[in-house]
């Protein structure tokens, strides 16, 4: 626990300028395919926005800027190495007709797909090979990667800055009562939880009405 606590003590004591470079570097990554390689560098800049707002702004532009190179990288890999495997694959074998969740999505919403995925969870991860074998316009791929990125980072950075100052001002009454803590956090997560599954279900019960 000491080592956990030193650790963390250690990353909230970087100086911005290399927050800046993790976040991007997290986005990075995050958008050539490796999920959650941006959240630690999230958290930790959610920890200086409280100090200074500038740092929110350039944290959101870094995290943007990031995974706008990354998702470039990997719309190139699919327009130029796997765009062209697939098509030898379709030539050599009879290709089924079957199309993934990814498909549908972008084949609903064509190229603003590519905004929307930035929004929707680890969509945004592997939306950019798809949109490279599609040959999306690139100007237009570039831009709703990132305004959606920008959006992303900005709520989700919001989000756990404000529960950073909401852990802040109740971190004694949780000290005191935290029995009864973990007892409400684990039922407000059971309760999020199952919004979510309901919000799933009925989602795939439309799909399945509307194929």
């Amino acid at each position: 626990m000491n080592l956990l606590k030193n650790i963390y003590h250690f990353l909230t004591n970087i100086r911005p300028s290399s927050i800046y470079v993790g976040l991007g570097l997290g986005m990075f990554l995050e958008s050539l395919g490796i999920p959650f390689a941006s959240t630690p560098f999230l958290i930790i800049s959610s920890e200086k926005v409280g100090e200074n707002f500038f740092t929110y702004i350039f944290s959101v532009l870094a995290g943007s800027i990031g995974g706008t190179f990354g998702s470039s990288i990997s719309y190139g890999i699919g327009k130029g190495i796997i765009a062209p495997l697939r098509m030898l694959k379709n030539n050599n074998s009879k290709n089924s007709k079957k199309r993934s969740r990814t498909g549908e999505f972008i084949n609903k919403y064509g190229e603003f797909s590519v905004f929307l995925a930035q929004l929707i969870g680890q969509t945004r991860t592997f939306i950019s090979y798809p949109a490279g074998v599609l040959k999306f316009n690139f100007k237009k791929f570039v831009l709703y990667t990132f305004l959606g990125s920008a959006i992303w980072c900005a709520l989700t950075l919001g989000l756990i800055t404000f529960i950073n100052g909401l852990w802040r001002k109740y971190k004694p009454l949780v000290e005191i009562h935290s029995g009864l803590a973990i007892i409400i956090l684990f039922t407000i997560i059971i309760f999020i939880s199952q919004i979510w599954i309901y919000i799933i279900s009925r989602r795939t019960k439309k799909d399945s009405k509307n194929p």
